[in-house]
């Protein structure tokens, strides 16, 4: 049986454009706001178990931590818990409660857009405020404060929805 020549990694394609950091959720598709209640649906209600229906939503679930498998939705809440500092789920709470007080920003990859909460996650520069710096420490989990990135910015918690309302993200970079 003659094998199949290997297919070479697809790049991820190039970013063509990121927006300027809005707060105008009037501009922010309805299918996205939609996906967005449904979060902090949940964050209202206190509960990480409320989250279900929004992990659901989708065809599969949203990438939760990068470099690792993924994770099925049948284990994404026991996932998201474990990854809680408090092991029940109230810090990831309080981190999407915290990402969506933010800003955001549309990003744009041919031939997808996707709108990224906060906005400063998809647009990182060095050279910020302190005001700025202390947001992003908001959205940072605990076990990650001390670590920062490649420019020196804290591991923030970025979440990122498709226009057609799929949550596609949530997790540090």
């Amino acid at each position: 049986m003659a094998r199949k020549p290997r297919q070479p990694a697809r790049p991820q394609p190039a970013i063509d454009s990121i927006s300027e950091p809005s707060s105008d959720l009037a501009a922010v598709p309805p299918l996205v706001l939609g996906m967005r209640a449904r979060i902090l649906g949940a964050v209202d209600a206190g509960d990480i178990e409320a989250l279900r229906p929004a992990i659901e939503w989708n065809e599969t679930p949203p990438v939760f931590a990068r470099g690792q498998p993924p994770v099925t939705f049948a284990t994404a809440i026991e996932f998201l818990k474990a990854r809680s500092f408090d092991g029940k789920g109230k810090e990831i709470l309080g981190l999407l409660a915290a990402i969506f007080e933010q800003p955001y920003a549309r990003v744009r990859r041919s031939p997808t857009e996707t709108w990224v909460w906060p906005a400063f996650a998809a647009r990182q520069r060095p050279d910020i405020s302190g005001e700025e710096r202390l947001a992003m420490y908001r959205c940072s989990r605990f076990s990650n404060i001390l670590l920062t990135n490649d420019i020196g910015l804290p591991l923030i918690e970025r979440v990122g929805i498709g226009a057609d309302g799929t949550w596609h993200y949530f997790y540090a970079g």
